[in-house]
């Protein structure tokens, strides 16, 4: 074991080292607050300092500051009286609704007047709108009605704060006395077409269907709450939402089907150039989730590579893929889908890939099998401390119901794409996409009503501090070992 092995493998993903730094100044910002200006003349001056000098010192200043300064730019919601009447002109942003006891869309707030005043103002921000069951609303719906808008609760007292962070000012309650103005908005997005021509090509409103909808175009309004329950306690809830795992079996799906391109001339870069807008085009039909988003850029950098017959180093391409993220939207780091993702990719990179290809043999059925199971180990117990801290249950079969389920979902995506794409093929593959779906379900429902399937247990945010740590201790000291050959992660 040596520093200079550590310093090796740091060397490899330079980014690696910028990230913290850029996560310690917002940070920063959200415990304390600075004069903008101050912190803007330290940005100039660290990053002059940092190229003229070549100091670290000035490169740890400019990077900090910048995480500040991003954090400070970041657009703000309007901010609105709570429990005071409003009149509010609103766009649904999404199809559907949680079924709850009320429906529950996703608006956002485009104007607002005080109940008593005539004059219009321009407002920021989304809120969660609960509607009467009489009324049906769609997305980019438009709508003017006359309500109060209400803070959140929870039991959590730090869930108000993200959501607020996430850019939400409430939530407010819809019925037929208070809608003054309904109209519905042809201008609407990607996403929002692709989740009506798949809730057309399936044809049936059920949890089924349901889940091939989340899978494919990231539309989950219509799981009901139960079957949400029986995924979380199952360790599967990750199944729900188009993530890295979904973008990345189209990654590898659309690389099968190109394979026969470079027989042709430059069917090689068309290929890969072909995968990196597939895998676009599915995140922007899923509506830009964060996991996705951070899987895309992943598998850019990856098929990028292979374009320009570079090295790839999946560990500077996390970062990467963290430093831009975090650039645009600073205050995804306290979003629990964004740690999730970016913790289970980590351990992934750094403690699965190795232990994988240590226990591969020349049986390559087994190796399949192990890797499933390896992988889904990893994941499961990286994002653990997490998952026990924020949901305070604690998934104990999530390890070996993982594999089959994510098997699953491969053909599940692979079926409920090419339904999507191709509608002639519809009465053959509706079926089988459906049947997949319902196996699946089954699956998660019987592991989840299987006694001992979870453990009611809230890890405290001092112990769950440590354990990831630890993990970072743990990961520093197996990186100083002295590798016998090179094995670019």
């Amino acid at each position: 074991m040596s520093i200079d092995a550590l310093q090796a493998r740091l060397a490899e993903a330079p980014l690696l080292k910028l990230l913290p730094l850029l996560i310690l100044g917002i940070l920063l910002h959200r415990y304390f607050e600075f004069p903008i200006w101050i912190v803007l003349a330290l940005f100039v001056v660290g990053g002059i300092g940092a190229l003229l000098l070549q100091k670290t010192t000035w490169l740890i200043l400019s990077l900090t500051t910048a995480g500040y300064l991003a954090a400070d730019l970041q657009p703000q919601p309007t901010p609105l009286q709570t429990d005071e009447p409003l009149r509010l002109e609103l766009s649904i942003l999404d199809d559907g609704a949680r079924r709850t006891d009320r429906m529950r869309y996703e608006a956002s707030i485009r104007r607002w007047s005080h109940s008593d005043a005539t004059a219009w103002q321009t407002g920021t921000g989304r809120l969660w709108l609960y509607s009467d069951t009489t009324i049906h609303l769609q997305g980019g719906d438009r709508l003017q009605l006359a309500g109060k808008i209400y803070p959140f609760r929870s039991d959590s007292e730090s869930f108000p704060t993200l959501m607020q962070m996430r850019g939400y000012v409430g939530r407010c309650y819809l019925t037929p006395y208070n809608l003054e103005q309904h109209a519905s908005d042809d201008r609407t997005t990607l996403h929002l077409r692709a989740s009506r021509a798949m809730r057309n090509r399936l044809e049936v409103e059920n949890d089924h269907a349901a889940l091939v909808r989340a899978m494919t175009v990231g539309d989950r309004n219509g799981i009901s709450t139960s079957l949400r329950t029986a995924y979380s306690r199952s360790g599967t809830s990750h199944l729900l939402a188009v993530s890295g795992l979904h973008t990345g079996m189209v990654f590898l799906l659309v690389n099968l089907l190109t394979l026969w391109l470079p027989i042709i001339h430059r069917g090689h870069r068309l290929r890969n150039l072909l995968v990196i807008g597939a895998v676009w085009l599915f995140v922007a039909t899923a509506g830009f989730p964060p996991s996705a988003v951070r899987a895309a850029m992943m598998c850019t950098v990856l098929q990028w590579a292979l374009f320009t017959s570079s090295i790839y180093r999946a560990i500077n391409g996390w970062a990467a893929a963290a430093l831009l993220l975090l650039i645009i939207r600073p205050y995804w780091l306290f979003d629990i889908g964004f740690q999730l993702s970016f913790l289970a990719v980590w351990a992934i990179l750094v403690w699965g890939v190795p232990l994988c290809r240590l226990l591969h043999t020349r049986y390559r059925l087994l190796n399949w099998v192990v890797d499933a199971f390896v992988i889904s180990l990893i994941a499961t117990l990286a994002t653990l401390p997490l998952v026990s801290h924020q949901f305070g249950m604690i998934p104990l079969l999530g390890v070996l119901i993982n594999p089959p389920a994510i098997l699953l979902g491969t053909w599940i995506v692979l079926g409920g794409l090419l339904l999507l794409l191709l509608p002639p093929l519809a009465p053959l593959l509706r079926p089988m996409v459906l049947q997949l779906a319902t196996w699946q379900n089954r699956l998660v429902e019987w592991v989840a009503s299987s006694e001992g399937s979870y453990l009611e247990y809230r890890c405290s945010e001092g112990t769950t501090w440590f354990v990831y740590a630890l993990f970072l201790l743990l990961t520093l000291l197996a990186w100083c070992r002295d590798r016998k050959k090179s094995v670019h992660l």
